[in-house]
């Protein structure tokens, strides 16, 4: 049975590090296409790719190399012009504000506990949570509200979550929208009054549409409505250093630091977790929504492969998936 896994295994036929590149793309224009797939079995590529086309759940597939897409294909009533809620790879977008609030010095840095950072606030706890302790999952904090509830969630009551202490992995989308609090606090602006300043222009998006709640604080773990091809562009601005054109608009340390494993998780596919953003054994990182939408980006092959699906069921789907990334381009 052909399915959206064999893209990546094919896409390993593409790949080699004599084809990559050092770009800096200007990621507000449109992707281009490569005008010479002579380098790979495109037609094997191209077989496995409509063949895709009869599985009900996946609508959109990009794979990008060395800056350029050569492949791009949409299913089921998909299309390129599509925006769609990527659910938690919004959450890498959230690590990326959170980087430039601190490339810009309105954050001194990650080890910055919570009691200066979200303010009058009287929970003794925060003085043992760092930023970097909520970037990665590790705040010790009990996921107290489910969906959307946490973004209705005033600080107070996210503060006074229920909470063990810091430092274990915990995927928890409660604690992740204090990130969405302390950026709101420290730059006196929402996520993505921040976002459409110092981010977004850069990355060719324009105004998408966020849910936000308490404060008008956008929703830090789900919840931005993207095109796919918008969405795939966070992987290259990392893939390009921060790079946008002539402009960096986010440090190389702060993707150093957000792609190098920060805690172990529970997850044997995927043992790494960075700040916000999933690190699969060898190379590589990925941000994974429910339901099977994905970035995943190889920065020594210069790929990065996109992806949207509507798969009730994404747990096999998505380790499966990083399985065969694993053991067939890593």
């Amino acid at each position: 049975v052909i399915d959206i896994l064999d893209v990546v295994i094919i896409v390993g036929i593409v790949l080699s590090d004599d084809n990559q590149c050092e770009l800096r793309l200007d990621l507000n224009l449109d992707w281009e296409f490569a005008d010479n797939l002579s380098y790979f079995d495109y037609e094997e590529l191209d077989n496995v790719i409509s063949q895709i086309s009869n599985l009900s759940y996946i609508e959109g597939i990009i794979v990008v190399h060395n800056g350029e897409i050569v492949s791009e294909s949409y299913y089921n009533g998909s299309s390129i012009n599509q925006t769609f809620n990527i659910w938690s790879v919004t959450k890498s977008f959230t690590s990326t504000l959170v980087g430039q609030a601190i490339d810009q010095g309105y954050i001194d840095n990650q080890n910055t506990t919570l009691n200066n950072l979200l303010p009058m606030s009287t929970q003794p706890y925060l003085e043992n949570v760092s930023l970097h302790n909520l970037l990665s999952m590790s705040s010790g904090y009990a996921d107290g509200f489910g969906y959307p509830y946490w973004v209705n969630a005033t600080t107070t009551q996210l503060e006074w979550m229920s909470y063990t202490f810091p430092g274990l992995f915990f995927y928890n989308n409660s604690a992740c929208q204090l990130n969405s609090h302390v950026l709101y606090y420290a730059t006196q602006m929402t996520p993505s009054e921040f976002a459409n300043m110092n981010l977004f222009p850069y990355l060719g998006i324009e105004n998408p549409q966020w849910l936000d709640g308490y404060l008008n604080i956008n929703d830090a773990s789900a919840s931005l409505e993207l095109r796919l091809r918008d969405m795939i562009k966070l992987g290259q601005l990392y893939l390009q250093d921060g790079w946008s054109g002539e402009e960096q608009i986010l440090s190389s340390e702060w993707i150093e630091q957000a792609t190098s494993i920060k805690v172990e998780t529970y997850f044997p596919e995927i043992p790494g977790y960075g700040y916000l953003w999933w690190l699969p054994p060898g190379e590589g990182f990925m941000a994974i929504g429910y339901g099977g939408q994905y970035i995943a980006g190889y920065p020594e092959r210069g790929l990065v492969i996109g992806a949207h699906s509507s798969i009730n069921n994404n747990q096999i789907y998505m380790s499966q998936l990083l399985e065969y990334i694993h053991n067939q381009i890593a």
